[in-house]
């Protein structure tokens, strides 16, 4: 067998070949070549060998992630004024809002805008649960809300300034129960208030999560999306977020 070559049949009777990165002499580790390669090449990941993202990607082991923080510097990238800033007038920007439901869970919706130089900032944010949508509908217009149990929102400072608003899929599901005995959906209840959502794509947090640190923080110096203070809960949530655990045969199958 070659160096670095390795094979094994699945549970499923599928022969797979496993090809890793010593199989290249230059790149072999206990070389001068492959101690200089391998030093260069994990410049780019955070903890070098030992980071967990090395481990998975380049020693092709797929559990290696399972449970860590997506984001393990978050407070030192908070702390460093990069991509957490100050509010400010998105003079020049095009916004956007997205909204995610929730109930028990917190409903979201945030204001986003993107400039010519394609540099994304999310602006604001509402998040709170159990607010009905109706309520829900009168502070993304820009009212602000006193719930009955004395919960207070400010309305949407940029209402009426976005060019879409993009909302979960699953708002379009008929299932909210209506006194004349018929069934709508989220999307629709908030229509009648008044809110015209465009179907988003799913897509999941592991999506989002390789996005932003393949594309937009990858390099967290000169983050091409930033979060403005006015977002807390969005900032809080980003730093609790980790790696899921791959289902053994997820991880044996890739």
């Amino acid at each position: 067998m070659i160096d670095g070559l390795s094979e094994k049949i699945t549970s499923g009777r599928i022969p797979v070949l496993r090809l890793h990165y010593s199989s290249d002499p230059n790149k072999r580790p206990g070389t001068p070549a492959g101690d200089e390669w391998i030093l260069e090449a994990s410049q780019g990941y955070i903890g070098g060998t030992a980071s967990p993202r090395w481990r998975k990607e380049m020693e092709i082991d797929y559990g290696a992630l399972g449970g860590t923080r997506l984001f393990p510097e978050w407070e030192q990238w908070v702390a460093q004024g990069q991509i957490v800033i100050a509010p400010f007038q998105p003079t020049g920007y095009r916004l956007y809002g997205s909204y995610d439901h929730g109930w028990r869970n917190p409903a979201a919706f945030h204001v986003h805008g993107i400039n010519g130089d394609g540099q994304i900032v999310t602006l604001w944010e509402f998040y709170a649960s159990n607010v009905p949508v109706a309520q829900t509908a009168r502070i993304i217009l820009g009212e602000c809300v006193v719930l009955g149990d004395g919960r207070r929102f400010d309305g949407n400072p940029f209402a009426g300034q976005e060019t879409f608003k993009v909302a979960d899929p699953s708002i379009w599901a008929q299932d909210q129960p209506m006194a004349d005995n018929t069934m709508k959906s989220i999307a629709e209840l908030f229509r009648r208030s008044g809110v015209y959502f465009t179907k988003g794509e799913r897509g999941g947090d592991t999506m989002v999560a390789e996005w932003l640190h393949g594309h937009y923080w990858k390099d967290p110096r000169n983050p091409l999306l930033r979060i403005t203070t006015n977002c807390p809960k969005l900032i809080w949530e980003i730093g609790q977020q980790r790696h899921k655990d791959d289902p053994p045969r997820v991880a044996l199958h890739r």
